[in-house]
């Protein structure tokens, strides 16, 4: 899965969420007073997190 951030304007949030819904694109909120918040050791948690789950998944279809 590919995750990227979008910046939405806020008169347009509603349609363009149901959009991205209707693409089957699954859309988690963040707010970015919080992005602010995360430390290195934050995304380096994150990122490994994130490749042992694939690698997991990888290793079933093996």
């Amino acid at each position: 899965m590919t995750t990227i951030t979008i910046d939405i304007p806020d008169n347009n949030t509603e349609e363009v969420l149901a959009q991205l819904k209707k693409l089957g694109v699954k859309v988690r909120e963040s707010k970015l007073a919080e992005l602010d918040k995360l430390t290195k050791e934050d995304y380096q948690k994150h990122f490994a997190h994130r490749a042992e789950v694939t690698r997991n998944k990888i290793l079933k279809h093996l």
